[in-house]
């Protein structure tokens, strides 16, 4: 009796002493499981915690394993699920045009005004006709962040302060994607482009030099200070009416001052440099038709003679095309039989 007394007395310090052995952190230790080269262990207080195999000692690895064992850690019920990357949604198209038609010889093509018509502050018009033509084309411009461009700036002379003058472009960098601008090409008939752009659906941005205030109803232009240079005053046009017959027609005016916020100019009043046009604007979504690239110019590289036959002679042409023999008068003939469209 006192032999097995004593041998449980042993049994009980062994015990103490493995446990005694095990790193604190694991005593507390629930629940456990070995995945990979980890040993995931949960703990009394409900923690969790990941614990790499080779960072083991001995004898926690040995208590670990054994709780694993006995007392293994539930199989987790999460998964990772993997999901394609959506495509963005299309960009609805913004339709501009309110009407378009033609009756007997005169052709009416009207886009939307802006959504909300300003009144410009001092001589902001440059930053004002900008703010409706980007609206027209659904480009639209919260409130206070125009105010954050002209806050602080001369009322009769914002264009000396850097600040506005960075806006001017900001307000068109600050859309993603940017607004597709169009220049006037060097070539091109302005008016005849303008109204050419305006059948697409696409405002124009425009200007008055300062003469227009002839064309404008008396005391207007007086109220309103200009920057004055090439360009007088920054307005839209979104829509016109032409007589094919006469040659005569409007241009509608969109315009940033309270007294006058649209009204429509006769070509007459803008021909003869009364009305600049500069830039249209595509509308938010328009699919852009990029242009077919035109063929290639055949060039004469060396000329050849061959033989002489008569009053002309016989030629081996080389050019950009490839190599071929050709009857002319001349090595000038050639060239322009050749060369010329």
């Amino acid at each position: 009796m006192r032999f097995t007394f004593s041998v449980i007395l042993l049994a009980i310090g062994f015990a103490f002493h493995a446990e005694a052995a095990v790193a604190s952190q694991y005593q507390s230790a629930t629940h456990a499981k070995i995945s990979g080269t980890y040993m995931m262990v949960v703990y009394a207080n409900g923690s969790k915690s990941m614990v790499p195999l080779a960072s083991l000692k001995p004898e926690d690895h040995e208590w670990l394993v054994g709780l694993s064992e006995k007392k293994p850690m539930a199989a987790s019920k999460s998964q990772v699920v993997y999901v394609a990357e959506a495509e963005p949604a299309p960009v609805k198209p913004r339709i501009t045009i309110e009407k378009s038609v033609v009756e007997g010889h005169l052709e009416t093509v009207q886009l939307c005004p802006p959504n909300l018509m300003r009144d410009q502050i001092g001589g902001t018009c440059m930053l004002y006709a900008r703010i409706h033509w980007l609206d027209i084309a659904g480009y639209y411009l919260p409130t206070p962040d125009i105010y954050k461009i002209i806050n602080g700036t001369p009322p009769h002379a914002p264009w000396l302060e850097p600040r506005y003058l960075r806006g001017l472009t900001t307000i068109f960098t600050n859309h993603k994607p940017h607004p597709v601008r169009h220049r006037l090409p060097p070539e091109a008939d302005p008016f005849e482009w303008a109204r050419a752009e305006l059948r697409k659906g696409r405002p124009l941005l425009a200007a008055f030099p300062r003469e227009i205030w002839q064309a404008l109803p008396p005391g207007f232009v007086a109220a309103h200070p200009w920057n004055g240079g090439n360009v007088g005053h920054q307005i839209v046009i979104n829509g016109f009416t032409w007589n094919r017959q006469t040659r005569k027609g409007t241009f509608h005016i969109i315009n940033s001052w309270a007294e006058l916020p649209e009204f429509d100019l006769t070509t007459d009043a803008a021909a003869g440099g009364a009305l600049v046009i500069e830039e249209s604007l595509s509308p938010v979504g328009e699919v852009l038709v990029q242009p077919a690239a035109s063929p290639a110019k055949e060039i004469v590289q060396s000329i050849r003679l061959i033989k002489t036959v008569g009053a002309v002679n016989l030629y081996e042409v080389k050019t950009n095309f490839g190599t071929q023999r050709m009857m002319a008068a001349s090595e000038d003939a050639v060239r322009e039989l050749v060369e010329k469209p």
